[in-house]
């Protein structure tokens, strides 16, 4: 039998092959294109949830691609008192032809990577065409990230508001973008009025027991993009004009068996990878207010994955393992 062997990445090694925010975006959109033409496997992530935390497993397929893979992600919100990341997991790509494992890699840089990237595709299709006031509510990793993306993707964004409860971090997020961003940052004192007067909103706080976000606060032309469930008064899921999710099935499947938004989900939706397509229309008008929750999708972890994988085996980057050198004993 053959050595068998695969490449370990860490976090370091992932950033090292510069896949930039730009070129993130492309590979979102074309995964979540994929995904409203049907043409992908992404079945409801499955999931343990210890406390208020949780732990997925992510399994997805983009025969196109001819990438396959998983991610075992975890989230413990209390992990930032132990000085450890609140988020952190693994990522394991397949070849598809032999099931062969190729890699298994950190996930963290990748999960913030296309986080903030679905947020940019989004906006692409759904905010407001001169958007240029943005309002982000939780200024840690994935309120950096999504702002990151969000510039990149929109370049008439001259205005960010932000909010967060940790002045710490607050102050992190101004000394880490002030001087990569071309864009006025300003601080305020209230969630109100980060929300009030922004086209594109970003809620990026942990998941909230109970709503704190108002839809009167929601001018006319906004779209909202909530990164955790519960943040919202449910109201604002059914006032708004259209509500748009990555995956419907995942997300109804999330809200009825662990929780999700403070009531009922809207009976009327449209996927983003169906907008994408072209099997739905994006924004309508410039007054419609739209909410569009993206719940993560594998294949967006996979995609961004395979593109690392491929510049790292190119660059030699990371450490190869071996993984089984002979036979199975009585095999």
């Amino acid at each position: 039998m053959k050595k068998i062997e695969l490449l370990y990445l860490s976090q370091e090694d992932v950033i090292s092959v510069g896949v930039t925010m730009k070129e993130t975006i492309p590979i979102v959109e074309d995964a979540l294109k994929e995904h409203g033409l049907g043409e992908t496997e992404n079945p409801p992530k499955p999931g343990v949830h210890p406390g208020n935390s949780f732990i997925h497993a992510m399994p997805g397929y983009l025969p196109r691609k001819r990438a396959a893979g998983l991610k075992w992600v975890s989230s413990f919100s209390g992990n930032t008192a132990l000085a450890i990341p609140p988020v952190m997991g693994l990522l394991i790509l397949n070849d598809v032809q032999t099931g062969q494992p190729l890699a298994v890699m950190d996930c963290r840089w990748i999960t913030a990577m296309r986080t903030g990237a679905a947020s940019a595709v989004a906006a692409k299709f759904l905010a407001a065409k001169d958007a240029g006031v943005v309002g982000i509510v939780g200024a840690g990793v994935q309120g950096r990230y999504n702002l990151l993306a969000l510039v990149a993707a929109v370049p008439t964004i001259e205005t960010v508001r932000v909010f967060d409860i940790n002045p710490q971090t607050l102050n992190g997020f101004v000394v880490a973008l002030a001087n990569v961003l071309e864009v006025k940052i300003e601080i305020e004192k209230s969630l109100r009025e980060v929300i009030e007067g922004a086209q594109i909103v970003v809620t990026a706080t942990g998941r909230l027991e109970k709503p704190i976000f108002k839809e009167s606060w929601v001018s006319e032309g906004a779209l909202i993009l909530p990164v955790h469930h519960r943040g919202w008064e449910n109201r604002t899921l059914h006032r708004v004009d259209r509500f748009v999710t990555d995956d419907w099935r995942q997300l109804n499947r999330a809200h009825r068996e662990v929780g999700g938004f403070d009531g009922p989900l809207p009976n009327q939706h449209a996927e983003l990878g169906e907008i994408i397509a072209g099997k739905k229309p994006g924004r309508r008008n410039e007054k419609e207010r739209i909410i569009d929750f993206n719940y993560g999708l594998a294949i967006e972890d996979v995609a961004l994955a395979m593109e690392i994988y491929t510049r790292a085996k190119a660059r030699g980057v990371g450490t190869v393992l071996a993984l089984m050198e002979g036979e199975l004993p009585y095999a």
